[in-house]
């Protein structure tokens, strides 16, 4: 977990211009796809390398995760990436609130699901 904040925190930019171009309406359905598997990639546990390869598993992450964003963001059409751009300056002070509320959600969804299951099985 704390490599993915790690790698978070370099290309925190880079993914919030991503996830604004996500959601803009001149972003081409290709790049939308491109753009979620990065993203995906990048919060998913599954690895191409997997990370108890040593040195490879860390590389893995740490290479093809910001050359896959670079690569989709330079090749997102101009006035897109402009716009988000803005957005992400705009709202990127932000992002630290935002980050907490996610937390607390995924917390309280953990406990609502390991609630449930517990009163599956001692009920």
């Amino acid at each position: 977990m704390k490599r993915i904040i790690t790698l978070f925190n370099l290309i925190r930019k880079d993914v919030l211009v991503l996830l604004f171009a996500l959601i803009n309406r001149r972003t081409p359905k290709g790049f939308r796809v491109a753009i979620l598997a990065a993203i995906l990639y990048l919060v998913s546990p599954v690895d191409i390398m997997p990370d108890y390869i040593p040195f490879a598993g860390l590389v893995d992450d740490m290479v093809l995760v910001p050359s896959l964003l670079a690569a989709v963001r330079r090749l997102l059409p101009p006035e897109v990436v402009e716009t988000s751009e803005y957005k992400a300056g705009r709202y990127g002070r932000y992002l630290p609130i935002f980050g907490a509320l996610a937390t607390v959600l995924i917390l309280l969804w953990t406990f609502i699901v390991i609630y449930g299951i517990y009163k599956i099985i001692f009920s």
